[in-house]
């Protein structure tokens, strides 16, 4: 075997066990800091919590996610519903459940539209010392809030962000399968910070107010609430506690078209905020925009200086990191305790899933770069019936 095919052979092998490894690792990670979260948590602890829920058009499902909170085993919470002008009859299905729940409070929107002006308007009038963010479409069980308010009986928990898990998956549904292997390497990879830190989605994430307080008001005009609060207190050297249970279950979305303007909406509003933080001077921002740029554009870029310097190297190396990525994303599913999906499916389509997302996020990370402002409007998924 000549050394070329050597190069080949570790080009292959290595990345696969360094996919497994990685795989295990954030697993184990989630694991333990559960474990630990949820051990030294005083039962007894009972402050007061806001539910904040933002709505926009949300018919199909907010009754039943309000009914979902009034059953919670803990009893000292509001809800904050803020409607952000629906045009069906959101307002008017949570305004009825006003009459029969006292503890439920109704805003309507002022300021201009989008998830983070409604948030910094329902801040104007929660009460609670420790927040909750809850989309229109969340489920939760019983043991949800009580389980995790217990846990800032601890005075250095600032955070929690809860795992969570579809209610609508179909094991037919394509869009379904390529979220669930999706979300399954984001929990395992991402959620663990084994790379980053602070990343969160805003539905099911609780907030001691204090902490809250610091970041507010969010840019009414980012696409990016979570991620606008997550740089915020990144800054602010905040730590974050990832729970895998009890989790929140949401809706994921029904078909391609869909799912690619919901990632499109993610991943620009990601780069545009990192952009805006980058040209006010902060480093970080500008040092993470740059490695993201580099690896997500890899594929072209390692192809060209293969073609320039006429060698082979680049593209095994872009072969290894395309191979670690595949595999890290099989693993985490087939290592998945809640797994939905078939093992032919785990091993066949991360290509596929990092196709698309790639398609999405060219676009999303190169034009906030030079400085085109497309507009790009709050996109929420279609709601199924709850």
């Amino acid at each position: 075997m000549g050394k070329i095919d050597v190069i080949y052979l570790y080009a292959l092998i290595i990345p696969i066990f360094a996919g497994l490894f990685t795989s295990l690792l954030g697993k184990y990670i989630n694991h333990m800091r559960t474990t630990k979260l949820h051990v030294k948590r005083k039962k007894d602890f009972r402050p007061l919590v806001s539910v904040i829920i933002p709505t926009w058009n949300e018919e199909k499902v907010i009754e039943n996610t309000i009914r979902m909170v009034e059953k919670s085993y803990y009893d000292n919470f509001e809800i904050i519903v803020i409607d952000d002008n629906s045009t069906d009859n959101t307002y008017k299905i949570v305004e009825k459940l006003t009459r029969e729940f006292s503890n439920i409070k109704l805003l309507r929107k002022k300021g201009m539209k989008g998830k983070a002006q409604s948030i910094n308007e329902a801040m104007e009038v929660a009460k609670g010392d420790l927040i909750l963010f809850l989309d229109a479409d969340a489920r939760i069980p019983p043991e949800y809030i009580p389980t995790h308010v217990s846990c800032f009986s601890r005075d250095d928990i600032e955070m929690i962000v809860t795992g969570f898990e579809p209610y609508n998956f179909k094991p037919k549904n394509f869009s379904h399968i390529i979220q669930e292997i999706y979300f399954t390497f984001v929990k395992d990879v991402v959620y663990s910070n084994i790379f980053v830190k602070m990343i969160f989605m805003g539905n099911g994430v609780f907030f001691r107010r204090k902490t809250l307080e610091k970041v507010l008001p969010i840019d009414p005009t980012t696409l990016v609430d979570d991620f606008s609060i997550a740089t915020e207190l990144l800054k602010l050297g905040v730590k974050e506690y990832f729970s895998i249970y009890p989790w929140v279950e949401m809706q994921y979305a029904t078909g391609l078209r869909e799912l690619w303007k919901q990632h499109f909406r993610w991943y620009y509003g990601g780069f545009d905020e990192m952009m805006k933080r980058a040209k006010k001077g902060f480093g970080t921002f500008k040092a993470i925009y740059t490695f993201a740029f580099l690896f997500f554009f890899s594929p072209v870029i390692l192809t060209a200086l293969s073609l320039i310097f006429k060698t082979y190297l680049f593209l095994v190396i872009l072969e290894a990191i395309i191979i670690y990525i595949h595999s890290t994303f099989t693993f985490s599913t087939l290592l998945d305790t809640e797994r939905k999906v078939s093992i032919l499916n785990a091993i066949v389509l991360p290509p596929f899933i990092m196709l698309f997302e790639l398609s999405v996020m060219m676009p999303a990370i190169f034009l906030p770069l030079i400085g085109f402002r497309r507009k790009v409007e709050w996109y929420k998924v279609e709601r199924d019936e709850a």
